[in-house]
């Protein structure tokens, strides 16, 4: 299987989990919590607060990203 398809269907894996952990959005994005954290402080990848509880849309966060994008 090629790459591109490898992260293609990734991407539709992580499309269909809903809200995510931190621990489930780092590994999807190859980084660590501090970093992710460093992430949400700067604003970075948006978040929802729950109670005490910090969620991820992964939608959102390949949005923002991909706002981010250089060509």
């Amino acid at each position: 299987m090629l790459v591109e398809e490898q992260k293609q269907l990734q991407v539709a894996e992580c499309a269909s989990d809903g809200l995510l952990t931190k621990r489930g959005l780092a590994p999807k994005l190859q980084i660590s919590i501090r970093t992710l954290d460093d992430w949400m402080r700067k604003g970075r990848i948006p978040f929802l607060k729950l109670g005490k509880s910090v969620r991820f849309r992964w939608q959102d966060v390949l949005e923002k990203l991909n706002a981010h994008r250089v060509n």
